[in-house]
């Protein structure tokens, strides 16, 4: 679904549409994990050769994985230090540095947490929560090679937190009140542990936020690949409640994935007009013209996104489809002015 899709075989370039999908859609963790999936299903346990395009590609992307978790990150930690918490903001501080490799991202990570570091007294790290449920008591899945361990070292609780900070500002402050049985079936659902993350998901639900059960269901039921199931489940959710926008995000990646462009373009559309995550619409509208055939489309729609928080990945793909169409001069002035400081 990228102007890189003939390097790849299908199986990995399915690996590759989804992580970009979870990427544009600011799942950072669950799009690293895709574009590992994909780069373990690529290698069949086999170390990559130096000039492997595949895994060259795929490790670029989990490269830009981590920076926008590093990112994600040093925010948190910036909000936890106007609020005095140091110990706190140092944890994210270290986990950014950990991910990237980006000198000016590490550099203000450390220059943060020399900061916080002189304003702690206690060296004790968090202890995790008491009372915790068996789903988020569980070990942590085997790490991954290519990149550092994939959860941080936080309790399940904070983790789940720094998993939800994602989520637009409105629907954080949401799922932050949940209760600690919904942020097991969360934790267990990032850790792709489908069946279990169902089952909780109903142990958890009284008929209260009826939205975000229909939406949560939809979107493991998807996973599980029952697509007919999760369309329901998601339309559902769109009609308990029109204003949470993330029925309406994930029904438009359900479309695409099940190659329902037609009907993704026209849901899409109908998102920008209603302001519905509009940037997120709004690139993914984008790689459905680039899909179709329709560079033009493409580039209206990137460049739409130059003015807004989108601008660095809107930048990529409109140099991407620049490229492809032979616009070599429009091309170097868009990386010029956006993408010098890339390093992915």
């Amino acid at each position: 679904m990228t102007f890189l899709s003939r390097l790849f075989s299908k199986t990995a370039d399915d690996y590759l549409a989804r992580g970009d999908r979870l990427l544009e859609a600011e799942h950072f963790f669950e799009a690293r994990s895709a574009y590992e999936d994909g780069l373990q299903r690529h290698l069949g346990g086999k170390p990559a050769g130096a000039d492997d395009a595949v895994a060259l590609a795929f490790g670029a992307k989990i490269a830009q994985a981590n920076r926008s978790l590093a990112e994600m990150n040093i925010g948190e930690a910036e909000y936890a230090l106007g609020r005095g918490a140091h110990a706190k903001a140092a944890e994210h501080l270290e986990l950014a540095i950990t991910l990237t490799s980006d000198a000016a991202l590490r550099e203000k990570a450390e220059i943060l947490l020399a900061i916080c570091l002189e304003n702690i007294n206690d060296t004790n790290g968090l202890a995790p929560s008491a009372g915790s449920c068996r789903s988020c008591s569980a070990a942590a899945p085997e790490e991954r090679p290519v990149v550092a361990s994939a959860e941080p070292d936080l309790s399940p609780l904070d983790y789940y937190d720094l998993l939800i900070r994602q989520l637009p500002g409105e629907m954080y402050d949401r799922y932050a009140g949940l209760g600690e049985r919904f942020a097991c079936m969360y934790l267990a659902a990032s850790r792709d542990e489908h069946e279990e993350a169902l089952d909780l998901l109903d142990e958890w639900y009284d008929g209260s936020s009826s939205d975000i059960y229909f939406y949560e269901k939809g979107m493991i039921l998807h996973r599980l690949g029952n697509t007919r199931e999760a369309e329901d489940r998601l339309r559902e959710a769109m009609a308990e409640n029109a204003a949470n926008p993330l029925p309406h995000l994930g029904l438009a990646l359900l479309l695409i994935d099940g190659e329902r462009l037609d009907e993704a373009a026209d849901h899409l559309d109908t998102m920008i007009a209603d302001g519905i995550l509009p940037g997120h619409a709004l690139m993914l509208r984008g790689d459905i013209c680039q899909v179709k055939g329709d560079p033009d489309g493409a580039i209206s729609r990137y460049g739409d996104l130059l003015t807004t928080p989108f601008a660095r990945q809107a930048a990529e793909n409109l140099h991407g489809v620049l490229t492809q169409s032979g616009r070599m001069q429009e091309a170097a002035a868009v990386y010029k002015r956006y993408l010098g400081g890339c390093r992915h």
